[in-house]
């Protein structure tokens, strides 16, 4: 509730800055102290329970922290902390609105990292996305305008295709509670596991879509690049959630100990997963240097890519804005890794204070 005071106190009462930094440093304090409540326990009762309502489950509402969702708590309040300090240079005053925005984003994040209920889960992504469409838009320019228009097309497509699955998983178990729905997996009956798997297939998809796996990632950098860099920061943590969502639905209700269903679309998660690793991610190097290049810098400019910096598989792939895409291409680069662009390249052999054995420079 941190992040609706927050934007409830600026939109009232105007720009009180120390106010709403206030309320995201409780914030980041609140899920500090949860992950340490959650390490000192152990992992199968570092469980917390809220009924906000005080309906007993599974008719209210409920939220849940544990030691994932703790974590993820705790980097979503430390991005927005420090996205919310950098605002405060300009960003904030490019448009209006910009902080009950910012708190309302905040607040879906993490009601969506808190919920147990799969209806509620929707909700807070909606609450999210809502205040997201505002915040890519903060400010002018056709950039942004372009970069929201497939941004808010694909998250609604998305949208509708979690409610329609979360529609069919509770026809089927007749529950929305997550831990409720993997308890009763098992008693679903064989001629009704096509349309388990159906509904969620339909999940996955919307997860997939909103965590920009699916389709490879390629619509979501333009919102990254159009939006404004505090925006584009809570961005960073706002995919994971998707990422988030699969990870807790697949682990609850697919486990290897679900009969019938057990591990369902794990294959397709795993390589859809390398394929947005791999494919994606040299495409959208290729597009970077070009877009670069459009805008003025020259083909020639240098540029390097290091992967998996500061280890012993650390390897360093030198050229330019022309010629890097090939290259990477050819020596195989993988993610995780640096794209540097500019004349400090040059100095790589003079700044190599890393040189772990096996390293290699592969030069223009």
């Amino acid at each position: 509730f941190g992040p609706v005071g927050g934007g409830w106190i600026f939109d009232t009462f105007g720009d009180y800055h120390w106010l709403y930094i206030s309320s995201a440093a409780i914030g980041l304090a609140a899920a500090a102290l949860l992950v340490i409540w959650t390490r000192n326990h152990d992992a199968s009762i570092a469980v917390g329970v809220y009924l906000p309502g005080n309906w007993r489950v599974p008719f209210g509402i409920a939220l849940a922290v544990d030691r994932l969702a703790a974590m993820m708590l705790l980097v979503a309040s430390v991005v927005g902390l420090a996205a919310l300090l950098f605002s405060h240079a300009g960003w904030d005053r490019a448009g209006v609105h910009f902080h009950p925005l910012f708190q309302l984003q905040l607040m879906g994040i993490n009601g969506a990292f808190l919920t147990a209920d799969l209806f509620n889960l929707f909700v807070f992504f909606e609450i999210m996305l809502t205040a997201s469409y505002g915040l890519l838009l903060h400010g002018s320019g056709w950039p942004r305008v372009r970069a929201a228009l497939h941004y808010v097309a694909i998250n609604l497509l998305a949208s509708s295709m979690f409610l329609l699955g979360a529609a069919v998983l509770f026809g089927i178990t007749g529950t929305l509670n997550m831990a409720d729905m993997a308890g009763k997996i098992a008693l679903i009956p064989q001629s009704d596991r096509g349309l388990l798997h159906a509904g969620a297939a339909l999940l996955a998809m919307a997860f997939l879509a909103k965590a920009a796996i699916w389709p490879l990632n390629f619509w979501l950098p333009a919102a990254y690049s159009a939006a404004s860099p505090p925006v584009a920061a809570l961005f960073t943590v706002m995919t994971k959630v998707g990422l988030y969502a699969i990870l807790r639905l697949w682990t609850l209700l697919f486990p290897p100990s679900a009969l019938g269903s057990e591990l369902f679309g794990h294959q397709v998660l795993v390589w859809g997963g390398i394929l947005t690793l791999g494919l994606a991610s040299v495409g959208m190097l290729a597009s970077h240097c070009a877009a670069l290049v459009a805008h003025g810098r020259a083909a020639s400019t240098p540029a390097a890519l290091v992967e998996n910096g500061t280890t012993p598989r650390q390897r360093i792939v030198v050229g330019t804005l022309e010629t890097l895409p090939a290259k990477a291409v050819e020596a195989g680069i993988r993610p995780p890794a640096l794209l540097i662009v500019g004349e400090v390249v040059s100095l790589a052999g003079k700044l190599a204070w890393f040189s772990p054995a096996g390293a290699a420079v592969q030069a223009a």
